[in-house]
């Protein structure tokens, strides 16, 4: 819903032309397109590079402009729509889920395993969770999917980008 949402607070005219090629198809068809570019592109391509659907050109991200640039940038760069998701259900194959997710306009673009040593856990085991209990098969995990994943604890932060099972490096 954010990816479609932010190309219609920024990008509305583009959007109709391409609603006048897709038909009532329009979102599924613009959704399909946009991740099949982000798994062959990766998604931080897609963000800074948009994508072209049926000829039309979409951003899909807006970064901060130079402080005097015109009121237009200014506004397409806080139309940018981050969300959190926690207890994200990402697998197709079993019901396991990320303590959190971090998207940008609906984008995902970091995941975390939040462990806290009160509860028994520490930072050594949401590593050990990234390498043996998450398939980097799958769409959220797959390389290139998100730009980093997350193993946190209040004392430590460990981060990797690509997600190789045992194999994975922090």
């Amino acid at each position: 819903r954010d990816v479609v949402d932010f190309i219609l607070a920024t990008q509305p005219k583009e959007w109709a032309r391409l609603k006048q090629h897709h038909g009532e198809a329009v979102r599924e068809r613009f959704l399909r397109r946009l991740a099949s570019e982000i798994e062959r592109r990766g998604a931080l391509d897609v963000l800074r590079n948009g994508i072209k659907d049926s000829g039309r050109k979409f951003r899909l991200a807006y970064f901060r402009p130079a402080p005097r640039l015109n009121e237009e940038t200014r506004r397409l760069y806080e139309a940018n729509l981050f969300s959190v998701v926690r207890q994200l259900r990402y697998s197709t194959k079993n019901e396991n889920s990320i303590d959190l997710v971090l998207f940008l306009n609906g984008i995902p673009i970091f995941t975390a395993e939040l462990k806290n040593p009160l509860s028994g856990q520490t930072v050594e085991d949401a590593i050990r969770q990234y390498k043996y209990d998450r398939d980097p098969r799958e769409p959220l995990l797959a390389y290139g999917r998100c730009l980093a994943h997350f193993a946190v604890d209040p004392s430590l932060v460990y981060v990797t980008t690509h997600l190789r099972g045992p194999d994975t490096q922090f």
